[in-house]
């Protein structure tokens, strides 16, 4: 893929979370909804949004900052630390929701417990599909 199609995707994916949030946000208002969590995660994901076009100005306001930011992207030692970084996120998010299963087991909230365990459950799954279709490709 194109360096600069890479990035307009990047920008459309930002719009995207600002659409997504938004309409969280309004759902929330004109539902009359007390439901504030949908609310602020829906301010969170139009955040990311803006963050996300925000850089994309940042780069693509000339072609040096695209080719630095390209050449960051692409450079062997970054990819590494990225892969490294996912794979720690990956295992600590699975060792402290285990330990959330357990504790809210524990205190008697058996469906908080069964519904993080199958959270759990789909992400290893969709790890196992990735895994062999990386594989495969490779």
């Amino acid at each position: 893929m194109d360096y600069k199609k890479k990035l307009k995707t990047r920008l459309y994916y930002g719009i995207i979370c600002i659409v997504l949030g938004a309409i969280m946000i309004i759902g929330v208002t004109v539902t009359k909804s007390e439901n504030e969590y949908i609310s602020a995660f829906g301010f969170a994901v139009a955040m990311v949004g803006v963050a996300r076009i925000i850089q994309y100005l940042k780069i693509t306001k000339n072609e040096d900052s695209i080719k630095k930011q390209k050449i960051n992207e692409t450079d062997e030692r970054n990819l590494s630390i990225i892969q490294k970084a996912k794979s720690a996120t990956f295992s600590i998010y699975l060792l402290i929701s285990c330990a959330v299963v357990i504790v809210t087991a524990l205190i008697d909230m058996p469906d908080v417990a069964k519904w993080i365990g199958y959270s759990q459950f789909v992400l290893v799954i969709i790890y196992w599909i990735c895994y062999w279709i990386i594989r495969k490709k490779s």
